[in-house]
């Protein structure tokens, strides 16, 4: 296993990042919203594949037009809180790299949201689109979001504070706890963290504010990610999408912390 899916893991597993999962609702943003309208099933309700769901916030968005829906996360503590948050809706603990649980073509549209994918290695990733390639159908979509390798705050090391105002008392005394809490952990994590990350070549591991700098994610670009997805099998060309829905051409902007994909398995 790879140092950063070591780390993840136990970040996925923290109580503090449970619930926060367990409170997330609705989409991420407007390109999330058009990835998933464009890669929808075309005629009815179709099969969908959830991968790495989480708290199960794209359950609630997907269910309405899948006729038969499954969630997978790799995370044990993600599976028992879905099952939780949809007790109607299955969920299986599986890992993506290794989908051999379903035959091929088992799904019209693949999904692994909140740039899920990233959260393993180079060979981890590669497995991953192969897998989501075998598993669909003829002509069906595999949507996920990716870190865009040349945005600035892997350089400028943004930070993401988390003290959230209330009037409630105890509230606000457990909040100010949290904070001060993430403060320290992150900045210890960013000393012990940084010389792990890797930058040379294609690949690029690199460590990300989330959840007080407690995860290190597998970032790329558009050229790559093109590329990558060819060698799996998708049919060209490939559609990127901005967090505002406009489509991306051969460079992101720095600005772009990361972006929506939306491919199609070849049709018949």
């Amino acid at each position: 296993m790879h140092v950063m899916e070591s780390i993840n893991r136990q970040t996925w597993r923290n109580p503090w990042a449970l619930r926060d999962y367990r409170r997330s609702s609705g989409y991420l943003n407007e390109g999330e919203r058009a990835a998933f309208t464009i890669a929808a099933p075309r005629v009815g309700r179709g099969r969908i594949l959830d991968i790495g769901v989480g708290g199960g916030r794209t359950a609630q968005l997907l269910r309405d037009f899948a006729s038969d829906y499954v969630g997978v996360d790799y995370t044990p503590e993600m599976v028992a809180l879905c099952r939780k948050n949809h007790s109607d809706l299955l969920f299986e603990h599986m890992d993506a790299r290794d989908l051999s649980a379903f035959r091929d073509a088992s799904f019209d549209m693949v999904v692994f949201s909140y740039n899920g994918i990233d959260s393993v290695d180079a060979a981890g990733r590669l497995a991953i689109l192969r897998e989501a390639a075998r598993v669909l159908a003829s002509g069906g979509a595999f949507v996920f979001s990716t870190f865009h390798r040349g945005w600035r705050g892997f350089d400028d090391r943004v930070d993401y504070p988390r003290l959230e105002w209330t009037s409630n008392p105890v509230r606000l005394g457990l909040r100010t706890l949290r904070y001060v809490e993430g403060r320290i952990s992150g900045t210890l994590r960013q000393r012990r963290l940084r010389p792990l990350e890797e930058r040379d070549g294609e690949h690029a591991i690199l460590l990300h504010g989330a959840h007080d700098f407690g995860v290190m994610v597998y970032a790329t670009t558009p050229a790559q990610v093109r590329s990558q997805l060819a060698d799996a099998g998708f049919a060209m060309p490939v559609l990127l999408l901005d967090l505002e829905g406009k489509p991306i051409g051969a460079v992101a902007s720095p600005e772009q912390e990361y972006f929506h994909v939306v491919a199609h398995k070849p049709g018949l």
